[in-house]
């Protein structure tokens, strides 16, 4: 069989952002694929008739095609590439064709039916100029010209004041807007100050979760509720980290943690807001959105889904994603199938309609009923026709707490002959690895090595205990992963323990330079958007201050102790393994210094190292970096790899 190519997903269709039809007739899904002209990527909406399963491109292939399924029907925006003021064009979805309906004075995000008269919506506002969108033209020229007076200056006044993919986000919010659905007029209902981070419509009144601030945004939201004739009112007060907002059988539901038991990265649970109080509802341990990873997916998509008055999520259930409905106490599966990754879903009747990837195969659209799963798409059928992909075959490390992995072998597998090793650490940690397709995993066992993965503690899909890593970074994850690779090599004897690479992103790459300081096991490694130095970490990354306060430490800014003996970059003194480091100029997450000062340390000490920075890419980079550059950064790990390991 044909080897998997470097380049191959470049060929991959990328499917995301399912959508229902308000008369639920009509399914909608957004198709992505690498444009290698621009160096970019291409989308078009595609409507599935779900009365007989056929498939319409809705659009041609453009930059971006949003969309929104409202009371009036199916609208994609459309951004006026004359108009640098933020506005956008609505067109509505016909059988005969789209049709321009109108333009709105901002650039929405996410939109929902109030009333008959009004929609509400969700835009980027900055507290500097929160009305532009309601200036005379002559009022915004004289902004815009103040602002390009000042485009070469740079001012913070509030933290955090860049995130990753956003860039300077200083003075942003997520700000609400009330729309009238007869002539469009827009009007800005939450403060210059707010920054909202969930919304929902509940008998009329728009209920919504917002932290409002002027110079440090904290974790905790509050959670408000707004009517057209009485404007905004607190309705929940008191400190609760607050991940969504929504409406349960005409009830306010809130999904959040206290953080009691396991700080910050607690999972949330179910509460009703009732006369200021937070009820419990439903106990709950997992997090409530698919972290599965993979390297083949592109776009953005949803967690949960309101079918009438029944709510459902997404969550990782220790390898795999599953569907689970809220119950009056409890969370239920309603859809559970083996090596199933579900990215997006809609329900219809007894049917659900994901966007999901089963066992080795890319995505498409399923309809999965009563247990039973049906493809309706082929986007990408015949996309590894006559190649190898290897299957995953999983061990489980038997330890008080058990440890899950797979193994990819080589291609053309003999078992008399010896062969090289990669181990793949994944980001997070609060991620997880299952048997889904992994496009460089894949490469690798193509080229002819072994490759191995695993689900240490701090992983998420099973549960706050198994997560929690507080205190522990380096600690019980590096036995964990350790262990695995212990297993591994004793189960495949073929696997040449001298030929031994590692690499990893993210906590990944953290996980990678911490292990170079902790072992010699390793003919080399490859540290992807790293992180080596927690101290520098939690002052200049977009989620710094968080590390600390997740970690409980007693002083969060008195704890260098701490946060240095976490640090990889403490014991570079051990380090001998040859280090290529990856990065993006762009990278908030995990800043360039992080790579920087251990690919310093490392040279001085005299150890074979290689730094390969991409300019204006940023932490997303394996994931939907541009085309050219996703291309770079495999085969430098990949050379890097064969230079000591073939």
């Amino acid at each position: 069989m044909r080897p998997i190519e470097l380049d191959q997903f470049t060929r991959f269709q990328f499917l995301s952002s399912l959508g229902l039809s308000k008369d639920k007739k009509k399914i909608f899904f957004v198709v992505s694929k690498a444009d290698m002209e621009n160096n970019g990527y291409l989308s078009k909406l595609v409507s599935i008739d779900l009365k007989d399963e056929k498939i319409k491109d809705v659009t041609d292939f453009e930059k971006s095609v949003p969309y929104m399924s409202l009371d009036d029907g199916i609208f994609f925006v459309k951004n006026d590439p004359e108009n640098k003021d933020g506005s956008s064009t609505f067109f509505k979805v016909e059988e005969d064709g789209n049709k321009e309906a109108f333009r709105l004075p901002v650039a929405v995000s996410v939109m929902k039916d109030l009333d008959k008269d009004h929609y509400v919506a969700l835009s980027t506002t900055n507290r500097a100029c929160p009305d532009y969108y309601a200036l005379s033209k002559e009022d915004r020229e004289a902004y815009d010209k103040k602002v390009k007076d000042e485009e070469d200056y740079i001012v913070f006044d509030e933290y955090p004041f860049v995130f990753n993919g956003a860039g300077v986000v200083n003075g942003n919010r997520n700000s609400l807007f009330l729309i009238d659905k007869h002539d469009h007029s827009s009007k800005k209902i939450t403060p210059a100050t707010f920054d909202v981070s969930s919304f929902d419509v509940i008998e009329g009144k728009i209920v919504f979760s917002a932290n409002d601030f002027t110079t440090y945004k904290t974790k905790w939201d509050k959670v408000y509720e707004f009517d057209k004739e009485n404007g905004i009112r607190m309705i929940y007060k008191d400190k609760m980290a607050i991940h969504k907002v929504f409406e349960e059988k005409g009830k306010i539901f809130v999904f959040g943690t206290f953080a009691k038991d396991y700080g910050e990265m607690e999972a949330g649970k179910f509460y009703e807001l009732k006369d200021g109080k937070m009820e419990l509802r439903v106990e709950n341990e997992f997090s409530m959105y698919n972290s599965v990873g993979s390297d083949s997916r592109y776009g953005r998509n949803k967690n949960s889904f309101k079918d009438g008055d029944d709510n459902y999520f997404l969550t990782c259930d220790r390898d795999k994603t599953v569907i689970l409905k809220l119950e009056e106490a409890s969370l239920s599966k309603a859809v559970d199938i083996k090596a199933f990754s579900v990215d997006d879903f809609v329900k219809v009747g007894d049917s659900f309609y994901c966007i999901a990837m089963k066992d080795q195969k890319l995505q498409e659209v399923y309809a999965v009923k009563n247990g039973r799963v049906k493809a309706l798409t082929s986007y990408n059928k015949e996309v590894f026709k006559d190649q190898y992909v290897a299957k995953p075959e999983k061990l489980t490390v038997k330890k008080a707490v058990d440890i899950d992995g797979w193994v990819l072998r080589p291609i053309d597998y003999d078992e008399n002959k010896s062969y090289p090793a990669i181990l793949d650490i994944h980001g997070g940690p609060k991620t997880a690895y299952g048997e889904v397709y992994y496009h460089e995993m894949q490469y690798w066992a193509s080229k002819g090595y072994f490759v191995m993965f695993c689900n240490p503690r701090g992983s998420d899909g099973r549960g706050n205990q198994f997560a929690d890593l507080r205190h522990q970074f380096g600690g019980i994850d590096y036995q964990d992963i350790m262990a695995f690779v212990d297993l591994v090599l004793d189960t495949y004897p073929q696997i040449d323990k001298e030929r031994l690479g590692v690499t990893g992103g993210s906590y990944g790459g953290y996980m990678t330079n911490w292990i170079i300081g902790q072992t010699d096991r390793f003919k080399c490694a490859a540290t992807q958007r790293s992180i080596s130095n927690w101290i520098s970490e939690v002052g200049v990354s977009d989620y710094g201050i968080d590390f600390p306060i997740e970690q409980e430490f007693g002083d969060v800014r008195n704890c260098a102790g701490e946060l240095w003996g976490m640090s990889p970059l403490k014991f570079v003194n051990n380090a001998k393994t040859p280090t290529l480091f990856i990065h993006s100029t762009e990278d908030y997450r995990c800043p360039v210094p992080e790579a920087l000062q251990l690919y310093t340390a490392l040279t001085c000490n005299g150890v074979e190292t290689r730094m390969c920075l991409f300019k204006g890419e940023n932490h997303e980079l394996s994931r939907s970096g541009k085309p050219t550059h996703r291309i770079r950064r495999l085969k430098e790990i990949s050379d890097w790899m064969d230079r000591h390991l073939m």
